[in-house]
């Protein structure tokens, strides 16, 4: 029985509130690694519209971040953290869009990794 509620815990997605700035990063991160180019793509659309319709410009946070304001196709994994991170840190208002973008893709549902998690072979 425990080990049924384990494997439930781990399942769960992790909450963007209850994370911590560099734990959100780590899953935006890992979570954008795991999608194909498209999706990606797809996913950075998305943010992008979901900011505007809190009247707030993607492309407007990205300079102060040293990352050149270049198309979605164009942004990194590791570019995006940064951005989220930066958002959750200086723009609290924004982190109603990057919940409602991240509840739509399965592939932030896993929480952060941590350095003694294996990758397998």
């Amino acid at each position: 029985m425990a080990k049924g509620i384990q494997n439930k815990n781990q399942n769960e997605k992790a909450s963007p509130k209850l994370l911590d700035p560099n734990e959100l990063k780590e899953v935006v991160r890992d979570g954008l690694v795991a999608m194909e180019m498209g999706q990606r793509a797809a996913f950075i659309n998305e943010l992008e519209a979901e900011l505007k319709r809190l009247h707030l410009d993607l492309r407007a946070y990205l300079v102060p971040l040293g990352i050149p304001g270049r198309s979605s196709e164009d942004l990194t994994p590791t570019e995006v953290g940064h951005l989220v991170r930066f958002l959750k840190l200086n723009v609290p208002e924004a982190m109603r869009a990057v919940e409602r973008v991240l509840s739509r893709h399965g592939e932030f549902g896993a929480g952060p990794r941590h350095a003694g998690d294996r990758l397998a072979a």
